[in-house]
């Protein structure tokens, strides 16, 4: 089995079988990420010492591409100390944004790819908000999570009229 197919299988048993979906009890930190214009979120639930992620779960109300990318992105930092989960989600950012660009012209650009895009930060921005639900309660502020919204990108035919001047 070539890497291409190995890829394909994994992302099928996730699919199929999502792994730490559901919510964590015994979380010390609760991310939640907000597609307002989709009306969708993703709730990251974690359950964290200093520098390890002893356990990770999620939720979502959006169907199978966010369930499939959380329990592919949880089973990935799930035991992994913090630095190198922090690494992989920068990683995963450099992916996101290389697969959007590469070989796309702005007519080729979808709503599908857009969609994928978004979802995959929901994900990230979760763990990132729960991230920094734990450096808040650090700091003495005690809430029972931390939101962020998604900030939606911009397609290549319009990135232009994004750009600030």
């Amino acid at each position: 089995m070539n890497e291409q197919e190995e890829l394909a299988a994994e992302i099928g048993k996730h699919l199929i079988q999502p792994e730490n979906y559901g919510k964590l009890e015994d979380a010390n930190c609760t991310g939640v990420a907000v597609d307002h214009a989709g009306k969708s979120y993703v709730i990251m639930y974690i359950k964290r010492d200093e520098n390890t992620i002893l356990d990770v779960m999620f939720g979502t109300n959006d169907p199978e591409d966010i369930t499939t990318l959380g329990s592919i992105f949880t089973e990935m930092i799930k035991g992994d100390d913090i630095e190198s989960a922090n690494i992989a989600v920068k990683g995963l950012e450099e992916e996101v944004r290389e697969m959007v660009n590469s070989n796309i012209t702005s007519d080729e650009y979808s709503h599908a790819i857009m969609k994928h895009q978004d979802n995959a930060n929901m994900v990230i921005l979760s763990f990132r908000a729960a991230m920094r639900h734990y450096e808040r309660q650090q700091e003495g502020i005690e809430e029972e999570q931390f939101e962020m919204s998604l900030v939606k990108a911009c397609p290549p035919s319009s990135a232009q009229a994004c750009q600030m001047k």
